[in-house]
């Protein structure tokens, strides 16, 4: 039986957090995760909105055997999962655990109008697995490379910022939509939909946490680069994106994103390079990043069934008196319903 969390669930999910998975390695590498916390908060604040948490009791003994942890993207119809407990370790049966565990994440969320559904997995690991049996799809991958203070110092290089760059505003979401159909494939366009009529498109904007430093590189009025700096509390992320035209500019954009990140706390950097984004690999190793980790991007689409109001026939006046004939009116017709896929 799977259910959502609940104060009873406190002490086993306290201890399964131990052995579990947290997706997604912007999170992982940048900031701490307590899971347990994050259930607690939203039983507590009762707001359904944030971390939903499911787990998952043995039907037998009655016992926990596992949880999922799902977060609601704000303003849009998305959602990620964050953390999977316990670990897969080579074992078919926790394995069908994580698959029950999903089906019934993506059911539930999908009736609340969900429509998306994203994770982040290690490259290569069983976890994927798991995942496609529910009908998760792998449509882009991601490298990570990172660089520490110490390197930057071995190097006795100093980064110099880029003046051509100006801060992003709001008025730059239209511009930022064209340099995300410039360099994003349409399979990954279609994936993440970011240009869904009617819905909040911040197009470059992925899942992220706190406050952000955001850069605009323009030609000729045009959105060209843009650099995005998430300053964490165990590790900093960097994201560079370019129209294929301005690469000649990817170092001095690398160099204003290490100028940024000098101003807080000495922690490591990450950059995350899309599978599409051949061209940043060599700049970052010039500068001393290196590759450090690998992770896979898939998603769900949900199905959300409609309802579609029965019309009641009336019949039409007519000016004069006409013979009437019979009606029988077939009571076994059903209403018809109308089913969306997201």
């Amino acid at each position: 039986m799977i259910r959502q969390f609940s104060l009873r669930d406190f002490p086993t999910v306290g201890k399964l957090q131990r052995d579990g998975v947290l997706l997604g390695l912007e999170e992982a590498f940048t900031r701490p995760y307590r899971p347990l916390l994050a259930a607690l908060t939203v039983y507590l604040t009762a707001s359904g909105l944030g971390t939903c948490t499911y787990v998952s009791t043995d039907e037998e003994s009655g016992e926990i055997e596992g949880f999922v942890q799902l977060r609601l993207r704000r303003n849009r119809p998305e959602a990620d999962v964050v953390f999977v407990s316990p670990a897969l370790h080579g074992s078919n049966d926790l394995g069908q655990v994580w698959v029950r565990l999903l089906k019934h994440v993506c059911l539930d969320v999908a009736g609340r109008g969900v429509q998306r559904i994203f994770a982040r997995l290690p490259e290569g690991g069983p976890e994927v697995e798991s995942f496609c049996q529910v009908g998760f799809g792998v449509y882009t991958r991601e490298e990570i490379f990172r660089i520490t203070p110490k390197e930057v110092e071995e190097r006795g290089t100093k980064p110099v910022p880029f003046p051509a760059l100006r801060p992003e505003s709001m008025l730059d979401s239209w511009g930022l939509s064209q340099l995300y159909i410039a360099i994003a494939p349409r399979l990954v366009q279609r994936a993440e939909n970011l240009l869904g009529a009617g819905e909040d498109s911040q197009s470059l904007d992925w899942p992220g946490f706190g406050r952000r430093e955001g850069y605009i590189l323009e030609d000729r009025g045009e959105i060209i680069g843009y650099l995005q700096l998430w300053p964490g509390q165990l590790g900093h992320w960097l994201r560079i994106f370019l129209h294929p035209r301005a690469y000649e500019q990817v170092g001095r954009l690398l160099d204003h994103g290490l100028a940024c990140w000098q101003r807080y706390p000495r922690r490591p950097l990450y950059c995350a390079v899309r599978e599409y984004q051949g061209g940043l690999r060599d700049p970052l190793t010039e500068r001393g990043f290196r590759f450090f980790a690998s992770q896979s991007i898939l998603v769900k689409h949900t199905t959300v069934r409609a309802q579609e109001p029965v019309r009641r026939l009336v019949p039409a006046l007519e000016k004069r008196i006409e013979p009437t004939t019979p009606m029988v009116n077939n009571a076994y017709s059903p209403p018809s319903s109308v089913v969306e896929s997201r």
